[in-house]
């Protein structure tokens, strides 16, 4: 029953960590809530494309405006401004972006109007769109799963670790092959799909994925090493708080970044 409830607050954990990455990366859609007219209104804008693929961006149609433009210039840099009139399709008014090379980026907002009156912008809120090659599901899935296992099984460790309830010396092997194969073997492969380098942290680069993920797994190593000939619980501890924190920093973070002057992709925040 104990192991039972081991199980059943690691999951909650992690379900809820996985969430709170996913909802603070900076590849997750702006929301955006204002009001026009009195009346709620919400937009959702993307901020991932993938090469090859219409990069779209939707504005839901409302009766408190009847036109919609799309502002947008290449992010980071002093660029030229570009603007595209938004067409209405299928309630939604839409525009596609302009493909970008892997790894770029483009700063963009809306600007709606009811005839020649301007009624909403969030050129204060902007959103960054980066773009990124077709990454194969056959190869994310198995990713994303591996990660929040390893996750999952970390979680455990330390909760056994703490109660002395189950064996936290296996959870801690499982938790560091889950790791290895999540985000040293299959993560790699993901970022040559996406932005043609395997890896972009330490020594190589600054990407804060990977360095993360570098991290992890060394607290790891060391936390098993350190158990082989005796039980030393508080280093399995000290990885799997190591762990919890690291891998709540917002995913994509200071990640892969095309440098439009000097045609360069750069990492770190």
């Amino acid at each position: 029953m104990k192991k039972t409830l081991i199980w059943i607050a690691a999951i909650i954990i992690t379900l809820g960590s996985s969430v709170y990455q996913r909802l603070t990366g900076p590849t997750h859609p702006l929301r955006i809530k204002t009001e026009l007219n009195g009346s709620e209104y919400d937009l959702k804008l993307t901020r991932s494309a993938t090469i090859g693929k219409d990069c779209e961006v939707n504005v839901p149609n409302n009766s408190e405006f009847n036109r919609a433009l799309l502002i947008f210039h290449k992010y980071p840099g002093n660029f030229e401004t570009d603007t595209i009139e938004m067409q209405l399709k299928d309630n939604n008014y839409t525009a596609v972006l302009p493909e970008q090379p892997p790894a770029a980026k483009i700063q963009y907002y809306i600007s709606l109007y009811k005839n020649d009156l301007e009624v909403f912008n969030n050129s204060k809120n902007t959103a960054i769109i980066r773009f990124k090659g077709d990454v194969p599901a056959a190869v994310l899935i198995p990713h994303i799963l591996a990660m929040f296992i390893s996750m999952l099984f970390a979680i455990v460790s330390l909760l056994m670790a703490v109660s002395n309830i189950g064996n936290y010396k296996l959870m801690s092997y499982l938790t560091f092959g889950s790791l290895v194969l999540g985000g040293f073997i299959l993560g790699p492969i993901i970022q040559y799909y996406a932005f043609g380098d395997a890896w972009t942290g330490w020594p190589i680069g600054k990407d804060l994925t990977d360095n993360k993920t570098l991290i992890a797994v060394i607290f790891w190593i060391i936390a098993i090493v350190l158990n082989v000939k005796k039980d030393r619980k508080w280093i399995i501890i000290v990885a799997a708080i190591i762990m919890i924190i690291i891998f709540s920093i917002p995913h994509s973070a200071g990640g892969s970044e095309f440098n439009y002057e000097s045609g360069t992709i750069e990492t770190g925040l």
